[in-house]
């Protein structure tokens, strides 16, 4: 039997249920179809991990395809032009794939097509997570005691040998060469993402056996630090597929049982967000909660293009905005910050952040993007209080008290004194001279300071807490 397995956010050979089934049913033809509108950060990171697959997959005997064409388009070609019985593929779980997924397989299992699905995103499907009464929990503390009373499935076997069919080079539309996607940008930006991030499975691998044995012991308490290698850092890896999060979880309570809590509780809080994705998926564009709807949202363009390139006055949101353009990533406690600034102190609609963080991060997996947002904003489920506004001096006093993080990224600033460079504006005009620092020139003055954006945003939510 000839099988196409369709490649989606799962481009690794390690625990990919749909290829390791393919493997005992027939030959198999990998493909990988580029179907949505991918983030530019993202789409240059799916090219370099689509390279190593292809490695991987040219090293067994066998050969990685792409199409830009519609799913249903390049399955009905594979199938008249060689001849496929079956398509297998692990499940989406983003709203407009995953609605398109069920029309597609009911098509062609009408048509006499032989189509399996697998779970290769989550720990568990979420239909298994959920109330008994078949509710979606909307609050994280109950999901989270509630799966960890699961059985979470064992990993399936790496895929070391196998059967391989290759498409004839007459099939036009489907090709083995990866530059066919045009996935790598025109204008050369990607450095900072090739330095910063191997990709490919074997290197996310390594990556999660240094932290598990060497790290995971600390995560809890160094977590928080952005200028300290304190967190795993494997969301690229998870959001592009290269890593199986159903390894990593076992993995991880294999090797460290007595310490690694605080780690799997933060793959159980990603399973969350899957969850409120699969239930609620009108939240990619709006608010869970239907007063925020009428939330009055100031979207000052100027203000937002500031914020976007790290020039809003405030240096703990100006140096997280500068990692992530210049990286794809930004770290956890800084993004909580960034995010709660834009949609609180500059009163900017949630859905503009989301958007540019789907551009910008080449770990925007939708499900994560869409709650953190959702969550931070006071929209979504289980959502911080409204009246909980990130104090952006406070939390870098507290997370980055020697200011290792703020002179990394911004280094006009790095001769300010530990207390000066975090609210420079407050700083006296003696040291702001001595340290080469020139407000509304070399840095820019706060577009909305702490105290007054907290007001603001408190006026502004006082009908959403009516509500």
């Amino acid at each position: 039997m000839k099988i196409a397995v369709l490649l989606r956010n799962d481009l690794r050979l390690h625990d990919h249920p749909a290829l390791s089934q393919a493997q005992l049913d027939g030959e198999i033809i990998p493909i990988y179809v580029l179907e949505m509108d991918l983030g530019a950060a993202f789409k240059f990171w799916t090219h370099r991990n689509l390279q190593a697959l292809q490695a991987s997959i040219r090293k067994l005997g066998g050969e990685l395809y792409v199409s830009s064409s519609p799913l249903p388009e390049t399955v009905k070609t594979l199938q008249k032009e060689f001849a496929i019985d079956a398509i297998y593929y692990n499940r989406s779980y983003h709203p407009e794939q995953r609605l398109r997924d069920e029309e597609f397989a009911k098509q062609f299992f009408e048509d006499g097509f032989v189509v399996k699905t697998f779970e290769g995103t989550m720990l568990l499907p979420p239909w298994e997570s959920v109330k008994e009464n078949g509710e979606p929990y909307k609050v994280f503390t109950p999901f989270y005691n509630h799966f960890r009373k699961k059985a979470v499935p064992l990993v399936v076997p790496h895929i070391r040998d196998a059967t391989f069919s290759k498409v004839p080079v007459s099939v036009t539309s489907i090709s083995s060469d990866l530059n066919d996607l045009q996935l790598v940008p025109t204008i050369d930006w990607t450095a900072g993402i090739d330095e910063s991030w191997p990709a490919g499975e074997d290197a996310a691998i390594q990556l999660v056996k240094t932290f598990i044995e060497e790290d995971i012991a600390a995560y809890k308490t160094k977590r928080d630090f952005p200028a300290i290698s304190g967190t795993s850092r494997i969301s690229p890896y998870l959001a592009i597929g290269a890593l199986s999060v159903r390894s990593v979880y076992h993995y991880a309570l294999k090797m460290q049982p007595d310490v690694s809590e605080a780690f799997i509780r933060q793959l159980v809080w990603r399973e969350f967000a899957y969850q409120m994705l699969v239930h609620f998926p009108q939240t990619v564009n709006k608010p869970l909660n239907q007063n925020f709807e009428k939330f009055p949202w100031l979207n000052n363009e100027e203000h937002y293009h500031k914020w976007c390139y790290g020039r809003t006055g405030i240096p703990l949101i100006d140096a997280g905005m500068r990692e992530l353009w210049s990286t794809g990533y930004m770290h956890n406690r800084v993004r909580m910050n960034v995010a709660s600034y834009l949609t609180k102190h500059l009163l900017v609609d949630f859905t503009k952040g989301m958007s540019w963080f789907w551009d910008t991060l080449i770990d925007c997996d939708i499900a994560n993007n869409t709650f953190g947002w959702q969550w931070t904003s006071g929209s979504g489920a289980d959502a911080a209080p409204y009246f909980r506004i990130f104090n952006p001096y406070l939390q870098s006093a507290k997370f980055d008290g020697k200011a290792m993080y703020i002179r990394k990224w911004i280094p006009e600033l790095r001769h300010l004194s530990d207390k000066d460079i975090m609210e420079p504006d407050q700083a006296s005009e003696d040291s702001l001279k001595e340290a080469g620092v020139v407000l509304g020139d070399t840095y820019p003055y706060p577009v909305v300071t702490h105290k007054a954006g907290r007001a603001r945003a408190l006026l502004a939510y006082e009908d959403i807490k009516k509500g």
